[in-house]
């Protein structure tokens, strides 16, 4: 089995995390570096009736968590990287904020399942990148509009990476090229 590097890139809806994926793939490939990306598995939720966005719970988070893990071990046995749009933090982040917006409480037992799995997965990955909402950009034709709930997952996601102390860096369109000029340069090497 290759030991494949794993890469995280999370945030909150429409922040460009799929299209930076589709781009860093691009980019490694040039290096003749195989890289397989696991995508998101939110069309498949929805599909399923699995609960998303504001309505997402335990159950829909671990159901997150687990396409997620499968995905990667499959991917690992392929792949020199593994691209996660994605990871396991972004499902914890997403349910944290709906609760937030539903002004619910975890369950102990509960938060701590999906925060132990998501710190395991974050020290599988050999970066894990954030996006930063910047809400100027404009919205694609199809996607979730509530500013409030997209906020809100960012800055759980925000929050969760600071709590935990994991590594990470940030992807803001002001560094975007220079972030994938970056990752090409160390993928390669």
């Amino acid at each position: 089995m290759v030991s494949a590097i794993v890469i995280g890139v999370a945030g909150t809806h429409s922040t460009g995390k799929s299209t930076f994926c589709r781009d860093l793939k691009a980019c490694i490939e040039l290096k003749g570096i195989r890289v397989v990306t696991i995508p998101s598995f939110g069309a498949r939720a929805v599909l399923e009736k699995i609960p998303v966005l504001t309505h997402h719970t335990y159950d829909s988070t671990m159901w997150f968590i687990e396409r997620t893990l499968e995905a990667e071990q499959a991917a690992r046995a392929n792949a020199e990287v593994v691209l996660v749009d994605r990871p396991v933090i972004d499902a914890v982040a997403y349910w944290n904020a709906a609760l937030a917006y539903r002004g619910a409480s975890a369950v102990a037992c509960e938060a701590k399942a999906v925060n132990e799995l998501m710190l395991n997965h974050c020290s599988n990955c050999a970066t894990v990148i954030a996006t930063k909402l910047d809400t100027s950009v404009v919205l694609g034709p199809g996607r979730d509009i509530d500013a409030v709930f997209r906020e809100l997952v960012d800055s759980h996601l925000h929050e969760l990476l600071g709590r935990y102390s994991i590594h990470h860096r940030v992807l803001a369109p002001a560094v975007r090229e220079v972030l994938l000029g970056e990752l090409t340069a160390e993928l390669s090497s």
